[in-house]
């Protein structure tokens, strides 16, 4: 099975970044070649309170790429659900969940349903009270990380714990079992194709990038130097499939609170170092995630009306040249049904998760997943709405068998 999601940790279409590996399954081929389904995951919290179980519902994606509920409609998760990751073939399923420090494992069943596998969960320890884990497969599918923030920083400011992944799916910590950041992180772990990871935050300084080798055994090492300046609340990065060039997002910019993309090269080393290039979204305009196709020709940038209970979210869109600059198509956004979520791919289908209340408990529980068509233009056309009733949406992520 291959992979091709994105929960909150921004992978291209062809390269990990927490959502989407490999090729897309069923293109090219002979006629002959056996239909397969795609399912979709979507990863939701219990709006009433932090000591209620969450749940993952299941749906298959038909050819138009409209999601129909499997049976069951969901499986349980532990409590407050934040973030969820596939392994590259499709088999596991792991779904972060923040309030009982704890990472559910799945196996995806013949028909999509997922089963717990056993244990069913796996404690993420340390040394620290965590108020959110962001998880991330690597593209190689060897190792599982999570990105653990603390609930009353100071101390480490952030950790990473490391896990290898067995040839049955289940998680073991590995030897050191974490890594220590000495910055507020942001979202999970991205990786370009060639062992390096990478992950946004912030420290007293502003915002940074900081960066990593990935060793034989798994264990993360800091590169030299161990991290980037990067503008002020930078809440994550996006890696091009050519692996030569990095989009590092932020928010709040700027006096008038602009979002911004800003341009990154990467040396042969995995280092990042800064362009002069940058693209602004807009006053109150927040990045949420971002997507590349395949070539790295166009791009797909999710994002958020800044402000108090606005649930106002919009996908952006652009045409990038060889330098890895943004052009923007016409139009520039698409709406999305409410408050950006999580956005992942399938084919020529592109997936914007939303809830109806975000980072609050107005609005009310449920939320929203917009379809939009991929032209061979790359532009994006919008396809229709499914209505998600219950919980509040945390993450997405789809596989193919």
């Amino acid at each position: 099975m291959k992979r091709h999601s994105l929960s909150r940790s921004q992978w291209p279409f062809s390269v990990a970044v927490g959502i989407a590996f490999g090729n897309v399954a069923g293109c090219g081929g002979s006629s002959s070649a056996p239909t397969v389904t795609p399912y979709a995951y979507i990863v939701s919290a219990d709006g009433e309170g932090q000591s209620v179980p969450g749940a993952v519902y299941q749906y298959s994606i038909a050819a138009d790429g409209s999601l129909a509920p499997l049976s069951p409609a969901s499986v349980p998760t532990g409590v407050a659900p934040s973030s969820a990751a596939a392994d590259p073939t499709g088999h596991y399923l792991y779904v972060a969940n923040s309030r009982s420090d704890t990472i559910s494992q799945y196996t995806v069943g013949a028909g999509g349903a997922l089963m717990a596998l056993s244990p069913a969960t796996v404690t993420v320890g340390g040394p620290f009270p965590r108020a959110g884990l962001s998880l991330s497969v690597e593209p190689q599918g060897r190792f599982l990380y999570v990105v653990v923030s603390p609930q009353d920083p100071p101390g480490p400011v952030a950790a990473i714990a490391q896990y290898s992944i067995g040839g049955g799916g289940s998680l073991t910590p590995l030897s050191p079992a974490f890594v220590n950041v000495s910055a507020a992180a942001s979202g999970a772990l991205t990786f370009d194709a060639n062992g390096h990871a990478y992950l946004a935050g912030n420290d007293n300084a502003g915002g940074l990038v900081a960066q990593f080798s990935i060793d034989s055994d798994g264990a993360l090492s800091p590169l030299e130097p161990a991290s980037v300046f990067a503008t002020a609340q930078a809440i994550g990065v996006a890696i091009a499939p050519s692996g030569r060039t990095a989009y590092v997002l932020s928010t709040c910019v700027d006096a008038v609170c602009d979002g911004q993309v800003a341009l990154y090269t990467i040396g042969p080393d995995g280092t990042l170092a800064a362009t002069t290039v940058s693209t602004l979204t807009g006053s109150h305009v927040n990045p949420v995630a971002m997507l590349l196709n395949d070539t790295g020709s166009s791009g797909y940038l999710l994002t958020n009306l800044m402000g108090i209970d606005t649930n106002s979210g919009a996908v952006y869109q652009y045409a990038i040249d060889n330098s890895g600059a943004l052009t923007p198509y016409v139009p520039s956004s698409l709406d999305v049904a409410s408050g950006s979520v999580a956005e992942s791919t399938y084919g020529s289908t592109l997936y914007a998760l939303s809830a109806t209340a975000v980072g609050s408990s107005i609005g009310g529980p449920g939320g929203n997943v917009d379809d939009y068509a991929i032209g061979s233009d790359g532009r994006l056309t919008a396809v229709s709405t499914t209505s998600l009733s219950e919980g509040r949406p945390t993450a997405m992520v789809v596989v193919t068998p």
